[in-house]
Order: C-alpha cells, then sequence, then structure tokens
C-alpha cells in the first residue's frame, strides 16, 4: 500500500495498493533532486513494493552516467534504468519487471515522462492512452497533464498505475522504510557500543568506524538524521485515555 501525508492534513492520501513494483520517474535535468529520490525510496520501501528508478530524458544529458551513478548508491541492490528523450518511438523494456512482479505504479514530478512510459507499456491498440505535455526550459517543471490516478493494461500481462505529479513529499510513519534505505548502519547499529548510540559522537560506534575505513560513505551517515528527524517530527504520536493524536511539527 503505497500513501502520503499531506501538508496539513489529517491523514494518509491513498495512492495506490497492491503494487509490486513501483517506478520512481525522474529526469535527467533540473528535476533530478536525491533528498525527493530517497523519500521516494523510503515510502516504496515501507510499502513492501520493489523499488526501481527510471531515469528519462538521458540523450538530453552531457553525461547520464553521472545520474544513474547517484540514484544507484541510495539504496543498496537498487535498480535503475536510463531512458532517452520520449523513448523515441520504442517501448519500454518492462517485460522482465512485470514477470517477477506484475503489477507496477508510477511516481514522480510533472513532466518527467510517466505518462509516456504509461503509453509504451500498454498495448498498441490500447484506447486509453495517456495525455502527455511539455516542460519549462529554464527549471524542468512540468504542468499537471496528468490530473488523477488510472489503471492500465500492459501489453504481455500486469497493470500499470498511472499517478498525478507529487509537488511536496515528506517522510512520515516510514520508520522501516528508512532502515531499509540506510541498510548499511541498519546492520552496524547492533555492534555499536551503546544501545541508543546515535552514530554521531559516542565511543565504540560501529558505524563511525565503518566511516573511517572507508567501508561507509560519510554522506550516507550525514543525510540519515535529518530524514530520521523528519520523520519523528511528522507522525502523530497517540497520548491521553481516548488516543487522541497530536501531530508534531517542526517549524521551518
Amino acid at each position: 500500500m503505497f500513501q502520503r501525508r499531506q501538508e496539513g492534513g489529517r491523514g494518509q492520501q491513498l495512492v495506490a495498493v497492491n503494487v509490486d513494483t513501483l517506478l520512481i520517474v525522474t529526469s535527467c535535468n533540473a528535476d533530478f533532486n536525491l533528498a525527493r529520490l530517497e523519500r521516494y525510496l523510503i515510502m516504496a520501501n515501507q510499502a513492501g513494493s520493489n523499488p526501481v528508478i527510471v531515469l528519462t530524458k538521458a540523450d538530453t544529458a552531457e553525461d547520464a552516467g553521472v545520474f544513474q551513478a547517484q540514484a544507484e548508491a541510495l539504496q543498496r541492490d537498487l535498480s535503475c534504468h536510463c531512458l532517452e528523450w520520449a523513448l523515441r518511438g520504442r517501448r519500454f523494456p518492462v517485460g522482465a519487471l512485470v514477470r517477477r512482479w506484475p503489477d507496477v505504479a508510477l511516481v514522480g514530478s510533472s513532466g518527467v515522462g510517466k505518462s509516456t512510459l504509461v503509453n509504451t507499456m500498454t498495448a498498441p491498440e490500447s484506447d486509453t492512452n495517456q495525455k502527455t505535455g511539455t516542460i519549462r526550459e529554464y527549471d524542468a517543471q512540468g504542468r499537471h497533464t496528468t490530473t488523477a490516478r488510472s489503471l492500465h493494461a500492459i501489453s504481455g500481462g500486469g497493470f500499470v498505475i498511472n499517478t498525478p505529479g507529487i509537488r511536496t513529499l515528506y517522510s512520515s510513519d516510514v520508520t522501516d522504510g528508512i532502515d531499509t534505505l540506510f541498510a548499511e548502519t541498519t546492520d552496524l547499529a547492533p555492534l555499536c557500543r551503546f544501545r541508543d548510540c546515535t552514530h554521531a559522537h559516542e565511543p565504540g560506534c560501529a558505524v563511525q568506524a565503518a566511516v573511517s575505513s572507508g567501508a561507509l560513505l560519510a554522506d550516507r551517515l550525514e543525510r540519515r538524521p535529518a530524514l530520521v528527524t523528519e520523520n519523528r517530527d511528522r507522525t502523530p504520536v497517540v497520548s491521553g485515555l481516548r488516543g487522541n493524536k497530536i501531530v508534531r511539527k517542526k517549524k521551518y
């Protein structure tokens, strides 16, 4: 079940259910944002879906390999695909994914090519092709061409859910998803001297030792606390005899 908590909302917004594979779509331009990709990965992990990053418009970048290397480094064993602009009339190679994980959903910002991908995955004779739009050149932002979720049959079997572009995304109720994203740190934590080690300054920290030895990248350790704090501050807590929910929100 893929869901997110909206800004100012009281509950979770349901995006899709029974999602085997979550295609996280971004383009090789100004839309590429590692912090946002991390949040999508966390939500996919929390939902129990198999996350796959799809980098579109690779032929418009000077070196798409740089984008792919950065994306693949976000999570252990993460699959990442680089695609050219609009696939130039070709079909997205979804066959191997669908055979293993048949029900797919696409998420990402407006203008990254989600609807174009859906059109290449569905049967050629389909009468439910998605409308596509353009992006602003100066900031790579797209317009909300897709305004509602829709379900489509994939050519060869399986189904794909297309979703509108998400403008705001943050972590809430996703502790397990964060642990999966930073699996290297999660695996090392039980080896620390102190059970409540923050991996920041405590002696006998196995995570800091791994960073010092080069086994763990320092930036991986630096990004985790901010996501943990965001998740804690954005997650409602139950208190009182009636279980009233209180949302702790950090002031920005």
